[in-house]
């Protein structure tokens, strides 16, 4: 994995400039973004871009995280509910939408103004300008402690797959449990490792290797799985219980028993 370069983005960035034309294309999209969450009489103020784009620390899966930032006190006092509202409409709206830049998905996101930021480049996609400019700083990182990391996150979800095909209610419902606590714990590690050394923390790397390599989005697909599996009847089809009989057959007899 590669962790650090030695420019910004050239498919975006020419010295510290953005490109002018991928902006405009990006405030576009930021336009529609606000219009399809009803946003249209709430005060924008900034439109900025942030994330390992916005950095020397891209790769090749690195997207475009653009946040649009409001005061969640415009729309209402309770902030906890509209982030919650929020980032459920965000979420539909990415789901929908598959925009994607030289290679490189578009992210949307609502933010609050008064968020506290702490990624080291941050730009003004609205102002067209640098709100906090990275500094070429190659941090020290051992890649093996990140993969160390990293890799019992792998192996739990691959046994928790593994596990899935076998399992039907109550135990569906534990394994969706378990699936959820291990959801969390990844959010938790990376957030621990953010808040302690930034970005380019040992936590913080090793979520990126779990995104990249998408288990991350193999656990969200197995907390459903598992959580439809939770309601499924075991019940056999027709076909299951009449194999070469004549089940279409309109004097089939009435009252035979379907259902174990």
């Amino acid at each position: 994995m590669k962790i650090y370069n030695k420019t910004l983005n050239e498919k975006f960035w020419s010295d510290d400039s953005f490109d002018p034309e991928i902006r405009q294309k990006l405030l576009a999209i930021t336009s529609d973004f606000i219009n399809e969450l009803e946003l249209d009489n709430v005060k924008i103020h900034d439109v900025t871009l942030t994330g390992s784009n916005s950095n020397y620390n891209y790769n090749d899966f690195s997207d475009l995280d653009v946040h649009v930032l409001i005061d969640y006190k415009d729309i209402n006092e309770n902030e906890d509910l509209v982030k919650d509202a929020l980032d459920g409409k965000r979420f539909i709206w990415n789901q929908r939408h598959n925009i994607n830049f030289r290679g490189h998905d578009v992210e949307m996101y609502v933010q609050d103004k008064d968020e506290p930021h702490t990624a080291s480049g941050l730009y003004s996609i609205q102002d067209d300008n640098w709100l906090t400019k990275p500094s070429y700083d190659p941090p020290s990182v051992d890649l093996k402690d990140v993969y160390k990391k990293a890799n019992a996150f792998v192996k739990d979800t691959q046994i928790l797959e593994e596990k899935l095909s076998e399992v039907k209610g109550k135990e569906a419902r534990e394994l969706n449990d378990v699936a959820k606590k291990l959801k969390g714990k990844i959010s938790k590690m990376r957030k621990r490792g953010l808040e302690r050394e930034g970005e380019f923390s040992i936590e913080n790397l090793a979520f990126k290797v779990l995104r990249n390599t998408k288990v991350i989005e193999n656990l969200i697909d197995l907390i459903a799985k598992s959580y439809d599996k939770i309601y499924m009847e075991n019940f056999k089809t027709f076909f299951e219980y009449y194999q070469g009989e004549d089940l279409l057959n309109p004097h089939m007899r009435v009252g035979k028993n379907i259902i174990e």
